[in-house]
Order: structure tokens, then sequence, then C-alpha cells
């Protein structure tokens, strides 16, 4: 028996583990708090994800009150504004989470990981569309900080939850803890740092069974401080950081060496679920299954109208969900595969992982043989057309209040190679929140904090050149995305001159332009990609070459990063903070007293959180960089 169907045995053979799990706890809002110790521990049960213990998931939890036989009531994704009408089922998911760093081996290679409740990836978490949900996070590393965001949601009511360092909160310091407490205000799918969180919502399309996350993403065999550390040596040095192998749902082997490989079950006849994710550092991830289409019904938040495809194109931070009719026969046995393409981002190797696919009488002692579908190892690096993606609930983006022209490029600040947005770049001040700074009216932020007050205008329009060689997943916080339109820049002389650094083609008189720099201009030519109801989600990819131009509706005070997705360009400075609605935040928001630099200045919300147990977070943070130097070697977000 080779290597690979002794890996596809070992996936198996997780039927007899035991797993452990954080778990919910339940608590009718009196304080709680764990133990947060320093842990040395060595991992060696992996996620249940993707192993024959996962069950198939429910349509929706069924332990809220249901009014009209679901928790959210009649809303639908058809006729549902779902960035204005959020249902409160008046139910909260209480978890407790221990941030610890221990040795991991997903891939059968020892190294260091940061894990949840001792779990790579972290549990799985579950909520229905207008639950809330309540992390205490206790940090119990010894040596840094840490903070968690949960990426896509927006945080209407709950700015302050964002769980990013330095722009929305102070870090938590190793031996405190911190308690996060949001709505689930989107549904469908999310990742958290190093898990995923599912939020069931009404959906359009009929499935039989729903088996759950799949993240398919790169792994390093070196703890991330030493890549960044080698990333951002001083010039000459040019280190671009490359993945040693892929994962699906943290399983894969490495070089035949046996490790435990991800299974799903299939049944003849059944069409099945897959929420996708891309936790990825850098690598784009190409999902396929031999000899079977899906049906792409959701992109990030935002359900589509579905259309079939033999692969799935998934950047850094982006979930489709796709819908898969099982067509083979009850004996078969598949590959599903996660390809993560050179050309987008260099490797050292291991740029395939694949999890067994077996139907119901199919002989588990034997590993597929199946072949790859004729896109399974494409080598483009974009999105689908934006033509392709129309979504459910037709929104009109309008004219907007403010455009941006903002090219980015790669370039070096005299000791380093850094990345600028329209000749900015950007770093994070761990004691001094952006947010809290808002809040006590302090408007006048440091120039290498990259804050851009937008005030209450109404919708911010940015277009975006790439001037560079690599690709971009451009994700904002606090917002879905409309993406208006891409294409190429290459021949174009606009981006950096060419006598017509002024222009902004498509244009009302009455739009206000911001200009960073004279000398520099578009090269989009005003057209629009469905222009009544164009792609809405959290993070597009612009490539090399190229231009996009994103725009949102102002709808949600706070601080919000705009960022390159890909980990070591947000290390070097790749963000752009968008500050809406300061005079809203200074003046109506009530952030909570746990997150407050100065109690006294603050207005405080005792509701949201048990401020008496937990005490401040800015406070302890400072409390502990008094005595502890914190090696901040890149941007700090």
């Amino acid at each position: 028996m080779g290597a690979i169907a002794n890996v596809a045995n070992a996936a198996l053979a997780a039927r007899a583990e035991t797993f452990t799990y954080g778990g919910p706890y339940t608590n009718n809002g009196g304080s709680h708090r764990i133990s947060c110790t320093a842990q040395s521990l060595i991992y060696t049960a992996w996620s249940p994800l993707g192993t024959p213990q996962h069950q198939p998931l429910p349509y929706y939890r069924t332990d809220n009150p249901m009014p009209q036989g679901r928790p959210w009531g009649e809303r639908d994704s058809w006729n549902t504004n779902y960035y204005t009408d959020t249902p409160n089922t008046g139910v909260t998911r209480y978890y407790d989470w221990n941030i610890t760093k221990l040795q991991c081996s997903p891939d059968g290679v020892e190294t260091t990981c940061l894990a949840v409740n001792g779990q790579v990836p972290g549990e799985l978490i579950t909520a229905n569309w207008g639950d809330w949900i309540r992390f205490n996070v206790c940090n119990a590393i010894a040596d840094e900080g840490t903070a968690i965001h949960w990426h896509g949601l927006l945080q209407k009511q709950t700015p302050f939850m964002d769980g990013v360092p330095g722009i929305t909160q102070c870090p938590i310091a190793p031996g405190t803890c911190f308690t996060y407490r949001f709505q689930a205000d989107l549904y469908l799918y999310a990742s958290g740092l190093v898990g995923p969180l599912v939020i069931y919502g009404p959906n359009n399309t009929a499935y039989d069974e729903d088996l759950g996350p799949v993240m398919i993403s790169d792994w390093y065999h070196e703890y991330y401080e030493t890549v960044i550390d080698a990333l951002l040596q001083p010039l000459p040095a040019v280190n671009i950081p490359m993945s040693d192998n892929n994962l699906i749902n943290g399983k894969n082997s490495f070089n035949g060496n046996g490790a435990p490989m991800a299974s799903f079950n299939f049944t003849s006849g059944k069409t099945y679920r897959l929420r996708l994710i891309n936790p990825s550092a850098a690598a784009v991830q190409k999902f396929s299954i031999d000899g079977h289409t899906m049906t792409v019904i959701a992109n990030d938040f935002v359900e589509i109208q579905p259309y079939e495809t033999d692969h799935v194109t998934l950047a850094v931070g982006q979930r489709s969900d796709v819908l898969v009719k099982a067509t083979g026969n009850a004996t078969n046995a598949v590959w599903m595969r996660g390809y993560k393409p050179p050309p987008c981002w260099p490797t050292h190797g291991g740029d395939e992982a694949k999890a067994a696919i077996f139907y119901k009488d199919a002989d588990r002692t034997q590993a597929p043989t199946t072949s790859a579908g004729p896109n399974a190892y494409d080598q483009y690096c974009g999105n689908d057309q934006l033509s392709q993606t129309i979504p459910t609930y037709a929104i009109n983006p309008g004219e907007p209040s403010v455009t941006e022209i903002i090219p980015i490029e790669f370039r070096s600040n005299g000791t380093n190679l850094l990345w600028y947005l329209a000749k900015r770049t950007f770093r994070a001040d761990y004691n001094d929140s952006i947010l809290l700074e808002t809040k006590q009216g302090n408007l006048d932020f440091p120039y290498i904090e990259n804050v851009h007050n937008y005030g209450t205008n109404r919708s911010i329009r940015f277009v975006l050149g790439n001037t560079g060689a690599q690709p971009h997943p451009l994700h904002l916080h606090g917002h879905n995305i409309f993406v208006l339109q891409e294409g190429s820049c290459v021949g174009d002389q606009t981006v950096f001159g060419g006598g017509n650094g002024t222009s902004v083609p498509g244009h009302t008189d009455t739009t206000l332009v911001r200009k960073r720099d004279a000398s520099y201009g578009s090269c989009w030519d005003g057209s629009i990609s469905n222009p009544g109801n164009p792609q809405r989600r959290d993070v597009q990819m612009l490539l090399p070459g190229n231009y996009v131009v994103v725009q949102w509706n102002q709808d949600n005070p706070g601080v919000w990063p705009f960022h390159c997705h890909i980990a070591w360009h947000l290390s070097a400075g790749f963000l752009w903070t968008v500050l809406e609605q300061p005079d809203f935040v200074e003046n109506e928001m009530e952030i909570p007293q746990i997150m407050a630099q100065y109690a006294n200045t603050i207005r405080l919300s005792p509701s949201h959180v048990n401020v008496a147990d937990l005490g401040r977070t800015c406070t302890d943070w400072s409390a502990w960089t008094s005595k502890n130097v914190v090696d901040q070697i890149d941007d700090g977000v």
C-alpha cells in the first residue's frame, strides 16, 4: 500500500480519536473568567473538520425562539436588505477561548503554532443570523499581545469589537482576558484568526446536506515572527516569504510522510453545500473536485445568482459557498483538491492539498485514483468575471461623494522595502488606539498611521492602480464593497503622469476628487459592470498592472482598515485607515469601559461587558509594556 493510501487511512482512523474542544459555556450575565496560564503543549490531535467525526450542519440552530418557524422570521435573501434590517433573536452564544503558543505538526513537520483551546485550526463556531456572540478571550502567550479580528462581519453596533490592535483596541496583554461581544449581522460564513464561524441564514437554493467549512490554506514551517523578521531585513536583502505546503481543514501530508489528510462522505444523488474559505497568508487557492462541477451561490457574505463552474478561485480572505451534486456511483472515491498557483505567489513547493471524498460503498482502505480536471491547475490569479457575479438582492451604488485615486507602489523608505498607497505607508501604535483617540476628539493623527477623515460624506469610491508585479486581495473592514470595474493598465501612462493626472472619467462635475499628488491619475475608462447591481463582497483581487474600482456607503461610523489581505504585504505597510463619521464617534458612540484607556474621558456602556471583572484592556496593555519591550518588527496589524 502506497504512502497516499496510508494517509487516507490515517484520516479515516480518526474515527476513534478523542478531540478536546473549548466549547460553549452557559452564562446568565454574571462575571466569568477562565484560567489564563502560559502552556507548553505538543499538539497531537487535529481539528475534527474533514474527518468522519464531523457531522453535516443543520439548516439553522433550533435552540432559538423561532417566529414564523425560523430564527430570522419572514426575512429572505431576495427581498431583505441585510445592511439595514438585521433580526435580533435575543439569544447570546457564549464561548471561552484560551490562546496559546504550542508545537504542532498539521502536515507531519513540527513547528510553532498559535492555537485556540489547544486546537489547530480552531473549533467550529455556529450561530443564527441575529444572534449575539460572546467570546471571552484569554491570552496565555507569555511574550506577545493578541487580538481577534472577526473577518467579514460589519460590527455596525459594535465597531470597537473589530479586533484590530492599534486601530480599534489595544492588544490583549499576556496573562489577561478580553470579552468580545457582537451580533451576527451578516450570514453565510466568516473566518476567525484560527478557525471558522458559520452564521446560518435564509438561502434561495435547495441542498440535502451542509458539509460545513472547507478551509484551503498555505502553510509555513517557520513561525510567523521568523518569516516577518526575514521579510523586513534592511536592504539590500530581499526575502519574499515562500510557503512550504498547502492544507485542507488543517491537514495534508508533506513529501509523502504519511500525515493525515482530510476526508468527506458523499451519497450518490445528494446535493452538498460546501463553505469554502481561503485563510492563507499569501496564496491564491484553486478549489476543485475531480469529475464534478459546482454551483457558486455566494461570495463572501453576499448571495449571488447561481452559476456553474468546475473550479473556484479564492484570494486570501475570500469565501465562496458552492453546491456539489454527487453524480458518482456508490463505490466511487475521488480527490478534492486545493492548489496554489506559483505565479500568484512563489512557493517552496507543496503546491497541492488533497482530501478524499468517499461515496457510500467505496473501499476506504484505498486512496482515490482519479485525475484532476482541466482547470484544477489554472494559473490565473484573478477572480471570476464581474458579469458572472450578480447579487441576489439588488443595490444601485449611485454616484460617490468622494473619489480617491490611489496608485500602489513597492519601494524603499531608505532602509526597507515597504508598500505605499498614494505615497503613504502605515504603522500602528499599540498603546494608542485610533478609535479611542477619535472618541476623545483628537483627530490630529501621526502621519505614519495613514488616517483619512471622510467625515459625513455619503459614499466613497477608490480607483486603485497596481503598478507592481504582485497581486493584492483588497479588503475593507466594516463594509461590503461594490466592485464596479477592473481592467488592465499595461501601457497606460496615466497612473504616474502622462498629462491627464487629474482626470476622472465618467464622473459628474459635482464629484469631489481628492488628489494627493497631481502627477498621477487613473487608467479607468469610467465604465461599470452591472451598474444597477454590481458585485458586492469584502475582498476583491487586484492583479499586477491592473486597476480596480470599488465603492461603499458610509453607513457605519468608526475606524476601518482598507488593506491588502496578504499577510506579508500588510506587515510591510499596505493599509489605508478610513475614519468614518468622527463626530458621531465622539458624541454618540458608547464605548465599553473594558476598552477605555482613560476611564474618566470615555462614555461607558457597562451593558456590553462585565467591566468589574475584566478590567480595562489598554490599562492592562500599558502596564505590561511598562515592564516588557514589545518586539513590533512590522507595521503592527
